[in-house]
């Protein structure tokens, strides 16, 4: 049974959760990581100087000199991902019409001493338009752009980190809420617990609270920038998993938030709320979820 106390009718849920989102869990002073984009120009440092050298030579002179480097590096992947970083290209491949290069291959060819793949690789990045970035701009300036447009990728993993720290707060604040009281409580994070049945499967969760040893509750945290099929997964997914928990007497609680559960997923959160319960965005986790896991841990009753 769910441990939800404070239970309105649905759509008074849904207007209460919606008025109370936050819109995203990335604080604007890390909405871009200056240091680690400072980190990675100082990373690539001697990549850096070692491409100033060849500014304002001619193209055969400059492929030669790819080829060089190439062939003289110690870690000839680390060049390899610089140079194409440089021209905002990062993976494991370059792909274009002329061919395919795999960076592993042509790392392993290198390092056996293959200079024709170096070469291979050198007249690409020149027909790219590597050598016009050394020729026309400041290089570190260039690649300090480069890696702030990459950043567009990055937010998406620092939102779940950033949501995921908001979410722990609150999950230490009620544990030590219940060691006030006087209850034996441990949290753990990304903690894998087996089902108590016959399957054998197993449940990582991102929250678990644990009193005397005993696993007694656990919390899955996610955030949606914007809306799409996958809160709708996750739900169906989630209502599996509760009933499983329950089950076994553990509770199971949902924290999410996100400017993607505006009006577009009304119906996906009514239906969240009608199945799961215990469901909560971050206000909700700071004005009901303390009282409803403190009395579930002190009574037992749901």
């Amino acid at each position: 049974m769910p441990i939800r106390q404070h239970r309105p009718p649905t759509d008074e849920f849904v207007e209460e959760f919606q008025d109370t989102i936050v819109p995203s869990a990335i604080p604007s002073d890390e909405f871009i990581n200056w240091d680690g984009i400072e980190s990675d120009i100082e990373n690539y440092e001697a990549q850096i100087e070692a491409i100033l050298d060849l500014e304002d030579v001619s193209e055969s002179e400059f492929v030669e000199g790819l080829t060089d480097a190439l062939m003289d590096a110690d870690d000839t992947r680390k060049w390899i991902d610089f140079y194409f970083e440089l021209l905002g290209e990062r993976g494991n491949k370059y792909s274009a019409y002329e061919g395919v290069w795999k960076f592993y291959d042509v790392q392993r060819a290198i390092d056996r001493g293959d200079r024709e793949s170096a070469r291979s690789l050198a007249d690409i990045l020149q027909e790219i338009g590597l050598q016009y970035v050394v020729d026309e701009a400041d290089v570190r300036d260039h690649y300090r752009g480069m890696l702030v447009g990459m950043e567009s990728h990055a937010r998406k993993n620092r939102q779940g980190f950033c949501f995921e720290n908001l979410v722990e707060e609150r999950v230490e604040h009620i544990a030590n809420q219940l060691r006030e009281n006087g209850h034996s409580v441990e949290t753990d994070d990304e903690y894998t617990t087996e089902y108590n049945d016959e399957s054998g499967q197993k449940k990582t969760v991102d929250f678990a609270m644990f009193e005397d040893g005993e696993l007694s509750l656990v919390v899955e945290a996610n955030a949606y920038k914007v809306g799409g099929s996958k809160p709708s997964e996750i739900r169906r997914s989630y209502n599996h998993v509760a009933q499983r928990m329950r089950n076994d007497d553990i509770a199971f609680v949902w924290i999410t938030d996100g400017q993607g559960w505006e009006k577009s997923l009304a119906n996906v959160l009514r239906q969240s709320y009608d199945d799961i319960v215990d469901l909560y965005n971050l206000e909700q986790a700071e004005t009901h979820l303390p009282r409803d896991v403190v009395n579930f841990f002190e009574t037992g009753e749901v």
